[in-house]
């Protein structure tokens, strides 16, 4: 396990980076010594955006996706962390019948094994979530931990621990977002007018299929863009892609 001060060295240095999110994200993730993280943004009176995630390997981005656009609102944890931010433990919350309305319910799994008492559909069951939740100029940033529920659960002192990188996240972060405009503009004059175009339909939720379909062109066309869009910006996933035009929007 690495030391906090091993985890914020390498955040620092990361500062200005267009790994930035993901180094952070995957530092706090080895010190913990949790399996999977996940980092959302909740921006005022508009929908949470995904800075990053690990769930390729648990096979989770459905429930990401259920969890973004319909479940979000009734995370405990979130209306807890809306008002006090810091490090939770889901084991210290429950989702109540009573919270579900509207069809909700028909995108939560209700199970005495889950933390919460329901897990988002698509979502990896049996997990161990703790979380935390920190400021980045108007956004709450919300980064959480998993891994398989064993015997040993996570104990104070670890998520006091959590809790004291907070305010240095915050630091980072804010010091990062004046760095990241100029580099998202160097790296979009990177792109072709028709690399553009597809980024920007990627970004707005359409499949390969659809944006063939819009354009005029074959999937596999849309597929060769997508790679050349990946590669020139040094990016891998649509969360990256996201994150990197969320600079130029703050």
């Amino acid at each position: 396990m690495h030391t906090q001060q091993t985890v914020l060295a390498q955040i620092i240095h990361a500062i200005g980076e267009q790994d930035f999110v993901s180094i952070t994200a995957e530092s706090i993730r080895q010190h913990i010594a949790f399996d999977f993280v996940v980092m959302v943004a909740h921006r005022r009176n508009s929908r949470p955006a995904l800075l990053f995630d690990n769930f390729d390997v648990a096979g989770g981005h459905r429930g990401i996706e259920n969890y973004i656009d319909v479940t979000y609102p009734v995370n405990p944890i979130l209306v807890k962390a809306s008002r006090h931010r810091g490090a939770f433990r889901a084991r210290d919350f429950t989702i109540r019948d009573t919270d579900l309305d509207g069809n909700l319910a028909s995108y939560l799994v209700k199970s005495a094994d889950e933390e919460l008492g329901f897990h988002t559909v698509g979502w990896p069951e049996r997990l161990e979530e703790i979380g935390l939740y920190f400021d980045s100029g108007t956004d709450l940033v919300e980064l959480s931990l998993y891994r398989q529920r064993g015997s040993c659960a996570l104990d104070s002192a670890t998520l006091r621990e959590l809790e004291g990188l907070r305010s240095p996240l915050t630091a980072a972060f804010n010091k990062h977002a004046t760095f990241a405009p100029q580099a998202a503009l160097s790296s979009m004059a990177l792109l072709s007018p028709r690399e553009m175009q597809i980024a920007k339909l990627l970004l707005q939720g359409c499949d390969s299929q659809a944006i063939a379909l819009q354009l005029g062109i074959s999937r596999h066309t849309v597929k060769d863009h997508r790679k050349q869009i990946f590669r020139k910006l040094r990016i891998g996933t649509l969360a990256q892609l996201f994150a990197l035009f969320r600079r130029l929007d703050p």
